[in-house]
Formats: C-alpha cells, structure tokens, sequence
C-alpha cells in the first residue's frame, strides 16, 4: 500500500541492483531463445545486434543534440559525470589507467551486466546488448570520437579495456 500522497509507482522495491537486473532483462534472454529456435543463433544475434545499434545510435544522437560535445574536453567531462552516477557506481567497478589530452582510458574489472548475463549461460547476448554497440555510440557522441577495445568481461577477459581518443 503507498502512503497518502505518494502514488504507487513511486514506491521502492527492496532489491539489491543485480535482483533488478536480472528480472528486468529475463523476458529478453527468453526472447532471444525463441528467435535463436525459429532464425538459427547467429542470424538471430545479428538481427539484436543490429537493433541494440540503431537504438543506442538514435538515442545517444537525441541526447547529443540536446547537450552537444564539441571537442574532447567536453567528453571526459561527460564521461566522468556519467561514471558518477549511481548506476555506474552500483554495476562497474573502473580503473584508470591513463587520462592524457589524447586519450581516455579506463578498465571495467566487475560489470554487472557480465556477472548477470554469464549467470544465465547468455554472454553472447549479453555482449550484442550491451558491449558491442559501444564503438557505434562514440561516433555518435561526435565523428572525431573514437575507440579501440580489445577485451571485454562479457567474452571472458579480465576486464573491458576502453581507450578513447579524438581524430584531427
């Protein structure tokens, strides 16, 4: 029952972030199971992964166009807020290796999207869902905006290792 005043979807739960997690992304793995049983596993993790990319590509462009980056400045500071936010804090852990005027880096040594998606014998989608879309939303973030990786949790490494860079 909520209080007086307070209306009912703005209750909170009890549950830890990785009890969130996992119910809120169980329907997909089912999903993507019925779409690896009718299309055949890779035809069906393409056509996710070509979907994550649009949507990820479209929202990051909107959210761009609100609160443009215009140089790479401008992106570290983003970056650095958004890795204080309490999503970022509750569901990675980072290290930063190096942050110069010519490159961003850190390393994602627990993700909770990896724990997860590996706990549910589905890291192939967990990686089409949620790490392969990363080299397409830094074009989006602005062209000069790149990044190399080379690992990632997700295909069992010891870490993501994110090195972002400008193009002149």
């Amino acid at each position: 029952m909520s209080d007086k005043g307070t209306h009912k979807f703005q209750e909170k739960l009890e549950l830890t972030y990785e009890q969130y997690f996992k119910r809120s992304i169980e329907d997909a793995v089912e999903l993507a199971g019925a779409f690896e049983h009718a299309m055949g596993k890779e035809r069906a993790l393409e056509a996710i992964r070509k979907w994550t990319e649009r949507s990820v590509t479209d929202a990051v462009k909107h959210e761009m166009s609100k609160n443009p980056i215009r140089s790479f400045e401008d992106f570290k500071r983003l970056r650095k807020e958004q890795e204080k936010s309490p999503g970022w804090m509750h569901m990675l852990t980072l290290t930063h290796p190096e942050d110069t005027s010519e490159k961003y880096c850190y390393n994602i040594t627990e993700c909770l999207w990896a724990k997860v998606f590996k706990d549910m014998n589905a890291a192939d989608l967990g990686y089409v869902l949620k790490c392969s879309h990363d080299f397409a939303m830094a074009r989006a973030m602005h062209p000069k905006l790149g990044l190399k990786r080379t690992k990632t949790l997700m295909q069992g490494d010891d870490c993501c290792n994110h090195v972002y860079y400008w193009r002149e």
